[in-house]
């Protein structure tokens, strides 16, 4: 189960991108490593890890980017790229997820949540 007040480090897989122009897509893996309430932005904030799914996760990266500075230095001309080609790619990534209400409420968050994310493993501190 995907908590709030995480003592865990999560692997978790996505079911579908949380914020459709990033480059997570579905069926990449990344550890979960925590999980904060924004009052700011009525949102929660999630922080993901890639880096030890980077072979795995190679065969999920689209090309959907248009040509950029960094599609320039590849010497490769395409219509479009992956989010790496593009400069688009962090292993350390972050994206707020916002509730269907403006509160905080966690019990709602582990379940809305489950539409974007499927808990894998748990590793426990």
């Amino acid at each position: 189960m995907i908590s709030v007040d995480m003592i865990e480090k999560i692997q978790v897989q996505f079911v579908k991108p949380i914020f459709e122009d990033d480059f997570p897509e579905k069926g990449m893996k990344a550890w979960l490593t925590d999980i904060e309430w924004s009052d700011k932005d009525e949102s929660y904030k999630l922080y993901f890890d890639f880096k030890d799914f980077e072979d795995y996760n190679e065969a999920y990266f689209k090309e959907q980017y248009y040509p950029n500075i960094h599609t320039e230095k590849l010497g490769i001309k395409k219509p479009l790229y992956t989010a790496k080609e593009a400069g688009m790619y962090n292993p350390k990534y972050s994206v707020y997820f916002s509730l269907s209400s403006d509160k905080r409420d966690d019990e709602l968050f582990k379940e809305e949540i489950k539409e974007y994310l499927r808990c894998v493993v748990i590793i426990h501190w």
